[in-house]
Protein backbone atom coordinates (compact mmCIF):
# COMPACT_ATOMS: atom_id res chain seq x y z
CA UNK A 1 0.00 0.00 0.00
CA UNK A 2 2.81 2.27 0.79
CA UNK A 3 4.91 1.43 -2.36
CA UNK A 4 2.76 4.43 -4.58
CA UNK A 5 3.77 5.83 -7.52
CA UNK A 6 1.49 8.39 -5.68
CA UNK A 7 2.48 9.35 -2.51
CA UNK A 8 -0.19 12.34 -1.36
CA UNK A 9 -3.19 10.48 -0.16
CA UNK A 10 -4.26 9.20 4.05
CA UNK A 11 -5.00 5.77 5.19
CA UNK A 12 -7.86 5.15 7.67
CA UNK A 13 -8.00 1.66 9.58
CA UNK A 14 -11.33 0.56 10.69
CA UNK A 15 -10.59 -2.75 12.26
CA UNK A 16 -13.06 -5.25 12.47
CA UNK A 17 -12.35 -6.51 16.13
CA UNK A 18 -9.36 -8.25 14.53
CA UNK A 19 -7.90 -10.76 17.83
CA UNK A 20 -4.59 -10.76 16.37
CA UNK A 21 -1.58 -8.58 16.26
CA UNK A 22 -3.41 -6.34 13.64
CA UNK A 23 -3.64 -3.17 15.06
CA UNK A 24 0.23 -3.52 17.42
CA UNK A 25 1.73 -4.09 13.63
CA UNK A 26 -0.17 -0.76 12.28
CA UNK A 27 0.81 1.44 15.30
CA UNK A 28 4.39 0.28 14.67
CA UNK A 29 4.40 2.50 11.23
CA UNK A 30 5.39 5.81 11.63
CA UNK A 31 4.08 7.44 9.10
CA UNK A 32 1.89 10.57 9.15
CA UNK A 33 -0.25 9.59 6.65
CA UNK A 34 -1.99 6.82 8.20
CA UNK A 35 -4.56 9.53 10.16
CA UNK A 36 -6.88 7.60 12.10
CA UNK A 37 -7.04 4.04 13.47
CA UNK A 38 -10.66 2.98 14.47
CA UNK A 39 -10.95 -0.56 16.78
CA UNK A 40 -14.61 -1.01 16.53
CA UNK A 41 -16.01 -4.43 18.14
CA UNK A 42 -16.93 -7.03 15.50
CA UNK A 43 -19.33 -5.32 13.36
CA UNK A 44 -19.30 -7.16 10.28
CA UNK A 45 -18.20 -6.16 6.84
CA UNK A 46 -21.06 -3.89 6.27
CA UNK A 47 -21.10 -1.41 9.41
CA UNK A 48 -17.31 -1.71 9.42
CA UNK A 49 -16.90 -0.46 5.24
CA UNK A 50 -19.38 2.21 6.19
CA UNK A 51 -17.34 3.37 8.91
CA UNK A 52 -14.07 3.34 6.78
CA UNK A 53 -15.92 5.51 4.44
CA UNK A 54 -17.34 7.96 6.81
CA UNK A 55 -14.08 8.57 8.82
CA UNK A 56 -12.23 9.32 5.62
CA UNK A 57 -11.30 13.17 4.84
CA UNK A 58 -10.84 12.24 1.03
CA UNK A 59 -13.44 13.00 -1.71
CA UNK A 60 -12.08 10.37 -3.56
CA UNK A 61 -12.45 6.81 -1.35
CA UNK A 62 -10.79 3.18 -1.79
CA UNK A 63 -11.47 0.26 0.53
CA UNK A 64 -9.14 -2.28 0.77
CA UNK A 65 -9.80 -5.56 2.54
CA UNK A 66 -6.88 -7.75 4.56
CA UNK A 67 -4.56 -8.80 2.25
CA UNK A 68 -5.42 -7.66 -0.61
CA UNK A 69 -2.77 -5.90 -3.36
CA UNK A 70 -2.70 -2.80 -5.07
CA UNK A 71 0.35 -2.52 -7.83
CA UNK A 72 2.41 0.28 -8.25
CA UNK A 73 0.49 2.77 -10.33
CA UNK A 74 -3.07 2.06 -8.84
CA UNK A 75 -3.49 5.24 -6.99
CA UNK A 76 -1.84 7.18 -9.36
CA UNK A 77 -4.41 6.13 -12.22
CA UNK A 78 -7.45 6.21 -10.19
CA UNK A 79 -6.74 9.58 -9.28
CA UNK A 80 -5.43 10.89 -12.55
CA UNK A 81 -8.90 9.70 -14.40
CA UNK A 82 -11.30 11.02 -11.28
CA UNK A 83 -9.73 14.12 -11.18
CA UNK A 84 -9.73 14.86 -15.10
CA UNK A 85 -12.40 17.42 -16.17
CA UNK A 86 -13.09 14.83 -18.88
CA UNK A 87 -14.60 12.91 -16.17
CA UNK A 88 -16.54 14.65 -14.13
CA UNK A 89 -20.16 12.55 -15.14
CA UNK A 90 -18.19 9.46 -13.24
CA UNK A 91 -18.74 8.20 -9.65
CA UNK A 92 -16.39 5.80 -9.66
CA UNK A 93 -13.83 4.16 -12.33
CA UNK A 94 -12.74 0.44 -11.69
CA UNK A 95 -9.73 -1.50 -13.07
CA UNK A 96 -9.20 -5.30 -13.98
CA UNK A 97 -7.41 -7.57 -11.30
CA UNK A 98 -5.48 -10.66 -10.71
CA UNK A 99 -6.42 -13.67 -8.86
CA UNK A 100 -3.95 -15.14 -6.37
CA UNK A 101 -3.63 -17.65 -3.74
CA UNK A 102 -2.30 -16.69 0.02
CA UNK A 103 1.20 -17.42 -1.68
CA UNK A 104 0.67 -15.03 -4.72
CA UNK A 105 0.29 -17.90 -7.17
CA UNK A 106 -1.41 -16.58 -9.95
CA UNK A 107 -4.65 -18.36 -10.73
CA UNK A 108 -7.42 -18.57 -13.26
CA UNK A 109 -10.00 -16.43 -12.88
CA UNK A 110 -13.59 -17.41 -13.86
CA UNK A 111 -15.41 -13.88 -13.74
CA UNK A 112 -12.43 -12.00 -15.38
CA UNK A 113 -13.67 -9.08 -17.34
CA UNK A 114 -11.30 -7.09 -19.56
CA UNK A 115 -13.34 -3.97 -19.76
CA UNK A 116 -11.90 -1.33 -22.57
CA UNK A 117 -11.35 1.92 -21.13
CA UNK A 118 -14.36 4.37 -21.75
CA UNK A 119 -17.20 5.31 -20.10
CA UNK A 120 -20.15 3.36 -19.18
CA UNK A 121 -23.86 3.96 -17.60
CA UNK A 122 -26.27 1.80 -15.57
CA UNK A 123 -27.97 0.93 -18.80
CA UNK A 124 -24.38 -0.44 -20.61
CA UNK A 125 -23.30 -2.09 -17.86
CA UNK A 126 -25.84 -3.39 -16.02
CA UNK A 127 -26.94 -6.20 -18.36
CA UNK A 128 -23.39 -7.13 -18.92
CA UNK A 129 -23.16 -7.71 -14.69
CA UNK A 130 -26.28 -9.98 -14.62
CA UNK A 131 -24.99 -11.87 -17.50
CA UNK A 132 -21.97 -12.98 -15.64
CA UNK A 133 -23.77 -14.25 -13.41
CA UNK A 134 -20.97 -12.75 -11.17
CA UNK A 135 -19.07 -9.43 -9.84
CA UNK A 136 -17.32 -8.56 -13.42
CA UNK A 137 -16.19 -4.58 -11.79
CA UNK A 138 -14.60 -6.46 -9.30
CA UNK A 139 -14.21 -6.38 -5.56
CA UNK A 140 -13.32 -3.40 -3.51
CA UNK A 141 -9.63 -2.95 -4.01
CA UNK A 142 -10.47 -2.84 -7.72
CA UNK A 143 -12.46 0.31 -7.74
CA UNK A 144 -11.94 4.14 -6.53
CA UNK A 145 -15.10 6.45 -6.03
CA UNK A 146 -16.63 9.44 -5.12
CA UNK A 147 -17.27 9.98 -1.45
CA UNK A 148 -20.05 12.50 -2.63
CA UNK A 149 -21.19 10.05 -4.80
CA UNK A 150 -21.38 7.10 -2.40
CA UNK A 151 -23.17 9.70 -0.53
CA UNK A 152 -26.27 9.94 -2.87
CA UNK A 153 -26.01 6.75 -3.20
CA UNK A 154 -26.26 5.37 0.05
CA UNK A 155 -24.60 3.01 2.30
CA UNK A 156 -22.29 -0.08 2.19
CA UNK A 157 -25.54 -3.27 2.65
CA UNK A 158 -25.65 -6.73 2.65
CA UNK A 159 -23.13 -9.46 2.38
CA UNK A 160 -21.75 -11.48 -0.65
CA UNK A 161 -23.00 -9.22 -2.87
CA UNK A 162 -22.52 -5.50 -0.80
CA UNK A 163 -19.88 -4.57 -2.97
CA UNK A 164 -21.71 -5.13 -6.18
CA UNK A 165 -25.13 -4.12 -4.66
CA UNK A 166 -22.88 -0.55 -4.05
CA UNK A 167 -21.29 -0.07 -7.97
CA UNK A 168 -24.70 -0.71 -9.34
CA UNK A 169 -26.18 2.04 -6.52
CA UNK A 170 -23.56 4.48 -8.12
CA UNK A 171 -24.10 3.95 -11.30
CA UNK A 172 -27.37 5.06 -10.90
CA UNK A 173 -25.56 8.48 -9.54
CA UNK A 174 -23.22 8.75 -12.50
CA UNK A 175 -21.23 6.96 -14.98
CA UNK A 176 -18.39 4.37 -14.34
CA UNK A 177 -15.14 4.78 -16.12
CA UNK A 178 -12.89 1.33 -16.79
CA UNK A 179 -9.50 2.36 -16.93
CA UNK A 180 -8.66 -0.59 -18.84
CA UNK A 181 -5.38 -2.11 -16.97
CA UNK A 182 -4.50 -4.78 -14.31
CA UNK A 183 -3.88 -2.63 -11.24
CA UNK A 184 -4.79 -4.89 -8.36
CA UNK A 185 -5.05 -8.76 -7.08
CA UNK A 186 -7.25 -10.00 -4.95
CA UNK A 187 -5.65 -12.86 -2.68
CA UNK A 188 -7.96 -15.79 -2.44
CA UNK A 189 -7.99 -19.23 -0.02
CA UNK A 190 -9.36 -22.88 -0.09
CA UNK A 191 -12.32 -21.41 2.44
CA UNK A 192 -13.03 -18.76 0.11
CA UNK A 193 -13.45 -21.03 -2.60
CA UNK A 194 -14.99 -23.78 -0.41
CA UNK A 195 -18.03 -25.71 -1.38
CA UNK A 196 -20.26 -23.97 1.79
CA UNK A 197 -18.92 -20.49 0.78
CA UNK A 198 -19.68 -21.11 -2.44
CA UNK A 199 -23.30 -22.24 -1.99
CA UNK A 200 -24.02 -18.96 0.02
CA UNK A 201 -22.44 -17.30 -2.58
CA UNK A 202 -24.88 -18.74 -5.44
CA UNK A 203 -28.07 -17.69 -3.47
CA UNK A 204 -26.73 -14.22 -2.86
CA UNK A 205 -26.39 -13.81 -6.47
CA UNK A 206 -29.42 -15.72 -7.57
CA UNK A 207 -31.09 -13.11 -5.27
CA UNK A 208 -29.21 -10.18 -6.72
CA UNK A 209 -29.65 -11.43 -10.08
CA UNK A 210 -33.86 -11.57 -9.50
CA UNK A 211 -33.71 -8.01 -7.49
CA UNK A 212 -32.11 -6.02 -10.76
CA UNK A 213 -34.23 -7.69 -13.41
CA UNK A 214 -37.11 -6.34 -10.66
CA UNK A 215 -35.69 -3.39 -10.01
CA UNK A 216 -34.46 -2.37 -13.68
CA UNK A 217 -37.08 -3.86 -15.76
CA UNK A 218 -36.55 -1.52 -19.31
CA UNK A 219 -32.77 -2.53 -19.15
CA UNK A 220 -32.43 -6.05 -17.64
CA UNK A 221 -34.02 -8.27 -19.63
CA UNK A 222 -35.70 -12.15 -19.14
CA UNK A 223 -32.82 -13.51 -21.23
CA UNK A 224 -30.17 -11.50 -19.42
CA UNK A 225 -31.29 -13.00 -15.69
CA UNK A 226 -31.84 -16.50 -17.62
CA UNK A 227 -28.23 -15.93 -18.80
CA UNK A 228 -26.61 -14.72 -15.45
CA UNK A 229 -28.23 -17.70 -13.48
CA UNK A 230 -27.10 -20.20 -15.94
CA UNK A 231 -23.52 -18.75 -15.47
CA UNK A 232 -23.64 -18.07 -11.77
CA UNK A 233 -24.71 -21.96 -12.22
CA UNK A 234 -21.42 -23.01 -13.73
CA UNK A 235 -19.22 -20.87 -12.18
CA UNK A 236 -20.03 -22.16 -8.81
CA UNK A 237 -18.39 -25.44 -10.28
CA UNK A 238 -15.63 -24.17 -11.99
CA UNK A 239 -14.90 -22.44 -8.51
CA UNK A 240 -14.73 -25.60 -6.69
CA UNK A 241 -12.77 -27.58 -9.32
CA UNK A 242 -10.34 -24.78 -9.06
CA UNK A 243 -10.07 -24.82 -5.95
CA UNK A 244 -9.53 -28.25 -5.10
CA UNK A 245 -7.08 -28.35 -7.91
CA UNK A 246 -4.93 -25.04 -7.00
CA UNK A 247 -4.91 -25.60 -2.69
CA UNK A 248 -3.99 -28.97 -3.47
CA UNK A 249 -0.96 -28.02 -5.62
Amino acid sequence: MLRQSLQDFEIVISDDGSTDETVKIIKSFKDERITKIDCLQRVGAEANWNNAVAIANSSLIKLLCQDDIIYEDCLASEVAALTSGDNVDCSFCFHTRDLVTASSKYMWDPIRSDFPNRKYSLSDLLPQIVRSGGNPIGQPMAVAFRKESFQKAGCFRGEFAIDLDMWVSLLEVGNGLALGKVLSAFRVNSKSWGRELSNQQFEMMYDFNLRMRAKHPNIVTRLDSAKGLLKCFIRTWARRFASRWVFRN
